[in-house]
């Protein structure tokens, strides 16, 4: 089985339940064998009758609803990518106009401004508008999957999304678009994590809980916090190197397997030996590293491991997938 006809199982299965996946995979190979073989033996050659029999299938996630079966939703598949693309323009400009909006009110009623208090008088009309403004645009889409007709709905998703060629398998799939979206979103995580060390109790209003020093227990610096940038460090170079590839290859994956596994470990013996919290501000039982060991320091053990295990599970998934699909590098 060629690579192509690898990706065009995976986009179908990733779409179907976990426990469906076996099944329809192997049904799959089973029907695609068949078809090529019918052709080849019409005398098609076989790069060409596999195009054939994939083009027979037609788009990937078309045929995987047909395997879902009937379902319950609330806008169908002929609308949902109007109702996508309506969504990436009208939020970015809902979040901009509340942003200034409030902000502006904010400055222009308040004396003696303060970070803390502008988050809050930013952040809960921002949040509202957004909410707001997702639930009319999903109003709007469930009113309109119910009163056009099919062939209305189905010109509107022409109209959005090109039909489905064998050549969108040519391009990178989904799971490495979402590679490059999940680098991002970690190098957005890492640069707000390297503050956390030296953010001050002042920078969100409460610096009367230790005369605005930072929240974290500045004797850290003897190992803790330079080794803490270290594994920052780390997952820069590993984001950096998805983000070039423009996929997880192998080596991004074991990387970021490593580090995950080390950077548990790392917390696990920081929450239980030190504490992180400064220990000006009364932090009573969420204090770590305070010895008898109690309930508290086993939650945030227990908290750091399931999030790694979820972490090891997920790369896990992204390396059977690649396996699969024939990919290396």
């Amino acid at each position: 089985m060629t690579t192509l006809t690898h990706r065009y199982i995976d986009q179908v299965v990733g779409r179907v339940a976990a426990d469906q996946r076996d099944d329809v995979a192997t049904e799959l190979e089973g029907l695609l064998a068949d078809m090529v073989e019918e052709r080849t033996a019409a005398g098609v050659p076989e790069a060409e009758a596999e195009r054939s029999a994939l083009t027979e299938l037609g788009d990937p996630a078309r045929l995987a609803r047909r395997y879902r079966g009937a379902e319950e939703v609330l806008i169908g598949p002929e609308l949902y990518p109007m109702f996508v693309l309506a969504l990436r323009w009208l939020l970015p400009f809902v979040a901009v106009v509340a942003l200034v909006t409030s902000a502006v009110d904010y400055a222009a009623s308040t004396p003696v401004p303060h970070l803390g208090q502008a988050i809050g008088a930013v952040a809960g009309p921002l949040i509202q508008a957004l909410f707001g403004s997702v639930g009319a645009l999903v109003l709007l889409f469930w009113v309109l999957d119910r009163v056009l007709p099919v062939e209305s709905r189905e010109a509107v998703r022409r109209d959005v999304a090109p039909e489905w060629t064998v050549d969108a398998l040519d391009d990178d799939p989904g799971s490495d678009r979402e590679a490059c979206s999940e680098a991002w979103a970690s190098l957005v995580f890492l640069a707000v994590a390297a503050v956390l060390p030296v953010l001050p109790t002042s920078f969100l209003y409460v610096g009367h809980l230790n005369d605005g020093a930072p929240f974290v227990n500045q004797a850290l610096w003897d190992f803790w916090i330079p080794t803490y940038y270290v594994l920052l460090a780390v997952g820069v170079v590993q984001a950096v190197w998805v983000l070039i590839r423009r996929r997880q290859t192998p080596g991004s994956l074991v990387l970021q397997a490593a580090l995950t596994l080390v950077t548990a470990v790392f917390f696990t013996a920081l929450v239980l030996t030190q504490q992180v919290i400064d220990p000006a501000i009364a932090a009573g039982p969420v204090q770590t590293g305070v010895h008898p060991l109690d309930w508290v320091d086993g939650l945030y053990v227990a908290v750091i491991w399931l999030v790694a295990l979820w972490e090891l599970w997920t790369l896990s998934r992204q390396w059977r997938t690649r396996r699969r699909s024939g990919r290396r590098g």
